[in-house]
């Protein structure tokens, strides 16, 4: 099933990561079902840490932080770090289009 969803999203060009990135996840804390994208754009806004490829990922309903690799489509450190360096230029770029600054 994994792989099938991947090879569907790669046939409207969209890379490993940017699918691993979007996936939605239940945070382990209150339920709220969530993207790493969304985490890290909005929840996770104004950190110092949102630049640096944080391994982390906070939930934008109660706040609880884990690391990426708690998701169930994030197996192994490498993975971890390839998808908190997309996310983090992800991020940056978001940033630019809207003016934002880096911190809160």
């Amino acid at each position: 099933m994994d792989e099938t969803y991947y090879q569907a999203m790669k046939a409207h060009g969209l890379s490993r990561n940017t699918v691993d990135s979007l996936r939605k996840f239940t945070c382990p804390n209150c339920g709220f079902v969530f993207s790493i994208t969304y985490a890290r754009t909005f929840a996770c806004r104004g950190c110092p840490e949102v630049m640096n490829s944080c391994p982390k990922v906070r939930c934008a309903k109660c706040d609880h932080e884990f690391y990426f690799k708690e998701a169930p489509h994030i197996n192994g450190n490498l993975r971890e770090r390839q998808i908190s360096d997309h996310v983090t230029s992800v991020v940056k770029d978001y940033y630019a289009q809207q003016g934002w600054k880096k911190s809160r």
